[in-house]
């Protein structure tokens, strides 16, 4: 490795260098040239305030995250563990496989009235808006057993409707069958 002439002078008398001191009037004339940093305070200020708030903005999101996961598993753990919510969802497919049975027939026997059909779904949409109301409640975890009581009841109470509009179309539909039965006789 070849060294530099120079280099072998700075390493040889190294000693000397270090002795050597700057004048002290020298000083002040060389902090003048240099010119300090300008330091903003208030962009340090901005960009501190930046990072709180976006840390604090970080927090919220994750603890509304984390919030949202434990209530849908205090939720899910509520489904499996709460009798009254297995009581509820055997009900309900108990309830909601008669009541389509029950509608498709009163529907059936009264395809040739309109207006029967219109006031059965108006009557239906009211009581779906209430059932609905009660899933709120139960979401919110308001009484649950009442509540739970209560969208049973409801189940109940659509089918006992469906049960009474079918008998009274039944038992209208005879004297219906009568009456066509009558008109093709008079016109043989």
């Amino acid at each position: 490795m070849k060294t530099d002439p120079l280099e072998k002078f700075v390493r040889s008398h190294r000693d000397l260098f270090d002795e050597l001191e700057p004048e002290p009037r020298l000083w002040p004339q060389i902090e003048a040239r240099i010119q300090a940093p300008k330091i903003s305070l208030w962009k340090n200020h901005l960009i501190k305030v930046a990072a709180v708030a976006a840390i604090f903005i970080a927090g919220y999101f994750f603890s509304f995250i984390v919030n949202k996961v434990e209530k849908n598993e205090t939720q899910q753990s509520m489904i499996v563990q709460s009798p009254e919510i297995q009581e509820l969802l055997e009900a309900k497919a108990y309830y909601t496989s008669q009541i389509d049975e029950r509608s498709k027939m009163v529907f059936k026997l009264a395809s040739n009235n309109p207006a029967i059909k219109a006031e059965i779904s108006n009557e239906f949409s009211q009581m779906e808006e209430a059932y609905n109301q009660l899933q709120h409640d139960l979401a919110d975890e308001v009484a649950s057993e009442v509540v739970i009581e209560a969208m049973i009841q409801h189940y109940r109470l659509k089918l006992e409707l469906l049960e009474d509009i079918l008998q009274q179309l039944q038992a209208a539909a005879p004297e219906k069958d009568t009456d066509l039965e009558k008109e093709v006789h008079y016109v043989l």
